[in-house]
């Protein structure tokens, strides 16, 4: 493999802080992170749909989903291959299946929490108020 395809939840402050974290890591693989309902993902991917799903796909055309996909992520960070080994273990990979899980099914709440609201997400909530919606936004 020579190069990986991440799609992601670009609505998602947590998973938007998260490709820039992966983006700033030594890798001997090239990266390519793409917003998942982006114009470009549907362009290169036109039979996947990813919208509430980490989806990464090798160069060979290999498709991982969910915590297959974290662990393909962790594995070509080079900071980061021994704990996919580790992670992809009888042992432990029932354990990474449900930490994923629930870190996916929470990470609007966990962006929430951390104020990591996108760039896109606090225009948008500036606008609304600006536009006289006085609930406040909890970013």
């Amino acid at each position: 493999m020579k190069k990986l395809f991440v799609l992601y939840d670009d609505d998602c402050g947590l998973c938007d802080s998260m490709r820039d974290w992966m983006l700033r890591q030594k890798t001997s693989v090239e990266i390519e992170l793409i917003a998942s309902g982006s114009e470009r993902a549907h362009a290169m991917f036109p039979n996947i749909e990813s919208k509430d799903e980490l989806v990464a796909i090798t160069d060979e055309g290999e498709i991982h989903r969910g915590d297959g996909a974290f662990i393909l992520c962790l594995h070509v960070l080079d900071a980061h291959r021994s704990w996919a080994s580790r992670l992809s273990t009888p042992g432990l990979r029932p354990l990474a299946k449900l930490a994923f899980e629930m870190l996916s099914k929470n990470r609007k709440r966990i962006s929430d929490l951390l104020a990591l609201a996108s760039d896109e997400i606090i225009a948008h909530e500036l606008k609304r108020r600006a536009e006289g919606d006085k609930e406040v936004p909890v970013w």
